[in-house]
């Protein structure tokens, strides 16, 4: 008996039956677990709080077992979806993923600001960043083209040659926006009237005369600058709290372009032929 089991043919039999029974024990646990759903205290909070911001009050009995019954639900389907494979290449959870990744990127922490001379020496190498833009007020007077696009141009040329006069408000055609405007820059004269419009009214010298005629997207305009702003980059000291933040979101997004990279730097990449 003592030598049938000094023999190594049953010392592998007894390991091979070991390792077999804790398999089927480990396959076991491993089973329970994928088929427990356990709902601990502080996703029942996390489901109430959710429910209290959307709907602006604390949920009854009902509502959280519907909440709870919705969340379980979730997770029968996730699991189920995992197990059929479901959530192999499919590019909305990819996505999904690489979102909440970045999300965590993203909470790595606000870096300190630096010294006041440090963030003035910044400010004057990136005066872009705070330049006040050109605006322009202006008076127009507006002839739509309607029934009239041959003549329309010629109209304007007549109508500023003969001299326009104190009841300028009461010619040309009614316009939807009104016949004013106050301290608007490109971007914004671009988007009321076109592009074309505000290239050529950013391009007229600055006089108080009745000029053009140019034309908008809507028809043709004769328009009267009453001020001009120049472009302007304000002073250190009065805009600190906006150069503040502005260098806070580009020391955030340096910090967060670098923690991606080392993350990437972590994987090889191949690139089949």
């Amino acid at each position: 008996m003592i030598k049938l089991i000094r023999e190594p043919f049953v010392h592998f039999v007894i390991l091979g039956g070991l390792l077999f029974v804790g398999h089927a024990l480990w396959q076991r646990h491993v089973t329970k677990s994928d088929h427990t759903i356990f709902i601990s205290p502080a996703e029942m909070e996390r489901q109430a709080q959710i429910f209290a911001t959307e709907n602006r009050r604390q949920p009854t009995d009902a509502d959280l077992e519907g909440l709870l019954f919705a969340h379980v639900e979730e997770q029968v389907l996730m699991r189920e979806a995992q197990r059929l494979g479901l959530d192999s290449d499919d590019t909305i959870i990819r996505r999904r993923l690489a979102q909440k990744m970045r999300f965590m990127i993203d909470d790595i922490g606000v870096p300190p600001l630096p010294p006041r001379d440090d963030l003035r020496t910044w400010f004057e190498a990136n005066p872009a960043e705070f330049m006040r833009p050109e605006t322009r007020s202006f008076e127009h007077i507006y002839l739509s083209p309607k029934g009239k696009s041959d003549t329309v141009v010629s109209e304007a040329k007549t109508l500023l040659s003969s001299g326009i006069d104190a009841a300028w408000e009461s010619q040309g055609d009614a316009f939807m926006t009104g016949r004013k405007f106050s301290k608007l820059a490109a971007p914004a004269v671009q988007r009321d009237f076109g592009t074309r419009f505000a290239t050529d009214l950013f391009a007229l010298p600055n006089n108080r005369e009745w000029q053009g005629p140019i034309n908008s997207a809507f028809g043709v305009h004769l328009v009267r600058l009453t001020e001009v702003t120049p472009e302007i980059l304000p002073m250190f000291d009065t805009i600190l709290p906006e150069v503040e933040a502005v260098w806070l979101d580009q020391a955030k997004r340096t910090e967060n372009t670098e923690a991606l990279k080392k993350l990437i730097l972590k994987y090889r990449v191949e690139v089949g032929e």
